[in-house]
């Protein structure tokens, strides 16, 4: 299947007479694989509707993947998204996927599931379409995660009914107690969360056309959630352009043996004095492949960060008004702003306009270009003296 360009391939969005079709299509084969033989003999058939962003899709795929071992991988499933051309291959490694769907169809197929997750930053069972009697006499594990769910969900009701608008409330929260984004869904279901790490297929040959070797350069990107409708240029997240230049001119000086390749789609802008420019021109396995094998990776907090921590590759962290202790990953240097930051959800338009009424966002502002140098030089001097194993990089494929 042909991947969409990253960043500016176009939605799949739908007409009403192609989502009926769609959904008669997947009840024809929801019924056929899973109605035969009597209630023992059926297949558990489940789907997972993902709201949100790329990161959060790589998130919810470490937690499908730790659901699937739990269920001795016997079960299969359907992923729901916006553009499921996109996130596909973060299932397709997973035991008993089937295919990612356009999320228009996703309430109409529910019902044709054995059960059907919500999920983003919280995880819910679609109540009202679960085969309780199927799962209580050939799957009770799941009526355990169920009753895992509710349990939790009892505290944090009022932030799953508002969701995304809380969001930030919730997230100051939880890291009081203790917890961490990309784990968290794993603790409301209660399955054991299996690390960051996901097989995903890259292609060794990507860099190579571009004239890179792999370990010897740096990736950085600067760009945010294309779902995001701005009325301003950039958003308030987004690190100041004179920042990234003065970052960029200064790792240049001090490491001129490694590379800097700008990835990225249509949002954002070309940083000057990158050595090898590549946004909007790579489609987003290609861009997969390039992060792949990169030394280190440089971004403010986004999906990219995610996706590199899926493939082991390190990255600096740049916060502004998103929360560091929720989203950050113990391996990533985060930067966290000397002034103000973490106000996500304070207010509807926080990623358009400061919250606190600056004309420029005083947070990602007074984020110094020196810390950035100096975390990653830290980081890639501590990855020369201690280099990975072989057997610990994502295993490529061969281009096509």
């Amino acid at each position: 299947m042909k991947m969409m360009m990253f960043g500016r391939g176009r939605k799949l969005f739908p007409r009403e007479a192609e989502v009926d079709a769609l959904v008669d299509q997947i009840a024809v084969r929801l019924q056929e694989a899973g109605s035969s033989g009597g209630l023992a003999a059926r297949r558990m058939i489940y789907s997972i509707r993902i709201t949100g962003g790329l990161g959060d899709a790589l998130i919810i795929a470490r937690l499908i993947r730790d659901l699937q071992r739990l269920l001795d991988n016997g079960a299969q499933f359907d992923v729901y998204f916006q553009s499921p051309q996109v996130i596909e291959p973060f299932f397709s490694v997973i035991p008993g996927f089937r295919e990612c769907i356009h999320a228009a169809s996703f309430h109409l197929t529910a019902p044709y599931y054995t059960f059907s997750l919500l999920a983003n930053q919280f995880v819910t069972f679609v109540d009202e379409y679960m085969d309780h009697q199927f799962l209580i006499r050939n799957e009770p594990k799941v009526i355990r995660l169920l009753g895992n769910v509710n349990s939790v969900r009892k505290d944090i009701d009022k932030y799953i009914a508002a969701h995304p608008t809380l969001d930030g409330a919730f997230a100051d929260l939880a890291v009081r107690g203790g917890h961490k984004r990309y784990t968290y869904l794993h603790e409301m279901m209660g399955i054991p969360y299996g690390g960051d790490r996901l097989p995903l297929a890259v292609d060794a040959a990507v860099p190579v056309r571009h004239g890179l070797q792999s370990g010897r350069y740096i990736t950085v990107h600067d760009g945010w959630d294309n779902n995001f409708k701005l009325a301003t240029h950039r958003p308030t997240k987004a690190l100041p352009m004179q920042t990234w230049i003065d970052a960029v001119r200064h790792i240049k000086a001090a490491r001129p043996d490694l590379t800097i390749v700008q990835l990225g789609g249509r949002v954002g802008s070309d940083i000057p004095g990158v050595d090898l420019n590549l946004r909007k021109k790579l489609s987003f396995q290609e861009s997969t492949s390039i992060l792949a094998n990169s030394a280190l990776h440089l971004d403010s907090e986004s999906g990219l960060v995610h996706l590199g921590a899926t493939l082991g590759v390190k990255s600096v962290v740049m916060f502004g008004p998103t929360n560091v202790e929720w989203f950050g990953y113990p391996q990533n240097a985060n930067i966290k702003p000397k002034e103000c930051g973490n106000c996500w959800w304070s207010t509807d338009t926080w990623m358009d306009i400061c919250p606190a009424g600056y004309e420029k966002p005083i947070c990602t502002g007074s984020i110094d270009a020196r810390d950035i140098v100096d975390s990653a030089l830290a980081l890639l001097a501590a990855a020369d003296s201690n280099p990975s194993p072989a057997s610990d990089v994502t295993e490529p494929v061969s281009g096509s």
